[in-house]
């Protein structure tokens, strides 16, 4: 998830219904691969060029993971969160305290120093699954249109 290049303002429901449906694709893919075990993802989210116009507002983040936990609560494995600006973090501290300490413990802020960015994210993916713009081998680029 890139949020740095949308813009969840022009349209917030919208943008609401989007997550959500990723949400439910990113289980249902998984339950496919997993031969209808496994329903669980994790998310990578590069948090670069993310602006007060790109950013969604703290009411939408709230939300995000109030469904999160309330309607998808075993499923998330990790959420990284990579190149955090100073606005990123400033949401990420004043959203946190309402989010259940289950869900708060499999968030991780990635390292932006390369080596520690390296070692953190192997511990949760193989070495050909990172992407290529966090320093990994993975050039897999999605395009909406």
């Amino acid at each position: 998830y890139r949020p740095g290049r949308a813009s969840p303002a022009a349209d917030p429901e919208l943008y609401q219904r989007s997550m959500i449906q990723t949400l439910e694709t990113a289980v249902a893919d998984s339950l496919v691969r997993n031969a209808g075990t496994i329903g669980r993802f994790n998310v990578i989210m590069d948090c670069t060029n993310m602006s007060s116009k790109t950013s969604p507002s703290i009411a939408q983040v709230k939300l995000l993971f109030s469904v999160l936990q309330d309607h998808f609560p075993d499923r998330l494995g990790v959420l990284l969160a990579a190149n955090l600006s100073g606005l990123t973090q400033m949401v990420m501290r004043m959203v946190l305290p309402f989010v259940t300490e289950d869900v708060r413990a499999k968030i991780h802020i990635i390292p932006n120093d390369p080596e520690e960015r390296r070692e953190m994210l192997l511990q949760f993916m193989e070495e050909e699954e990172v992407p290529y713009y966090l320093g990994g081998k993975d050039e897999y680029e999605f395009d909406a249109e």
